[in-house]
């Protein structure tokens, strides 16, 4: 590892000391513009696979049971992460697509992306949460 000597210290009752700063760590992934093809094509295979395996072993994707769990905490009133949450219905409606879009995740597993949309258009809280999500999105003309 090389060093190199960012500044001086100056100490009032011994010797100046210099102050040594390890190099910055170099990101792990360049900026994706410079992928190869086939870097580029196992990133997508990698992020398909992380959005649509399941740790349990059954066909349900792990990143809609995440969504479920959200919905359920919020229904019951438990503590949550309100910008992960508002996100995620977000991204159930289409508002935003994130790395996958919802409906592209619900087709590639064969759920019925209308599943936890109805969840929430059947909720009042969830409901009302919705229409937040959609102003801060779509704005309004009141």
């Amino acid at each position: 590892m090389e060093t190199m000597t960012a500044g001086w210290q100056l100490d009032f009752f011994d010797e100046a000391a210099a102050i040594v700063v390890p190099p910055p760590k170099i990101d792990p992934l360049p900026d994706p513009s410079l992928w190869s093809d086939s870097v580029r094509e196992q990133m997508v295979d990698a992020l398909i696979s992380l959005a649509c395996d399941s740790r349990r072993g059954d066909n349900m994707p792990e990143s809609l049971i995440d969504c479920a769990e959200l919905l359920r905490a919020r229904m019951r009133n438990k503590a949550l992460d309100l910008e992960e949450y508002s996100m995620t219905i977000g991204w159930i409606f289409g508002y935003w697509d994130g790395a996958l879009p919802y409906t592209y995740v619900c087709a590639v597993c064969g759920v019925s992306p209308e599943v936890l949309q109805d969840v929430i258009l059947n909720n009042a809280r969830l409901k009302a949460d919705l229409e937040g999500v959609k102003r801060l999105c779509c704005g309004s003309l009141l």
